[in-house]
């Protein structure tokens, strides 16, 4: 009973799909960080996270249905542009003597944070 619950919370499922979206995230960003910065670098790979974030989230830990939602779209793009910004910001003010990879982990989990949080109540309440 307890592994269900576990297993079926939206909670859970959120961070399963957040797993996908991060290792989604992480490579584009470790293969593009030399080319383009690691702002740029941060956008393109939490964008591309973000395209798998919608697909999994809206349809499994969400489960919205079919079809697609504009408004609820919108309210997806702006809370996942919002996080993007802030954590590309946030990635420029850690100190270069730190390794890239940690730093990367740190912004990561600070938008995930942020990301469940308006998921929830706001995106796809």
């Amino acid at each position: 009973m307890l592994v269900s619950k576990l297993f079926g919370s939206q909670a859970f499922r959120f961070a399963a799909v957040g797993v996908s979206n991060t290792a989604i995230d992480f490579i584009v960003f470790m293969l593009l960080q030399h080319l383009t910065g690691v702002a740029a670098a941060q956008i393109i790979g939490y964008s591309a996270g973000t395209a798998n974030s919608y697909y999994w989230n809206r349809k499994w830990t969400f489960a919205r249905g079919k079809g697609w939602d504009g408004a609820e779209l919108l309210r997806f793009l702006l809370v996942n542009l919002s996080v993007a910004l802030i954590t590309s910001f946030v990635i420029t003010l850690i100190p270069a003597t730190i390794p890239v990879w940690i730093a990367k982990l740190c912004v990561t989990v600070l938008g995930l944070g942020i990301n469940f949080g308006f998921s929830k109540l706001w995106v796809f309440r």
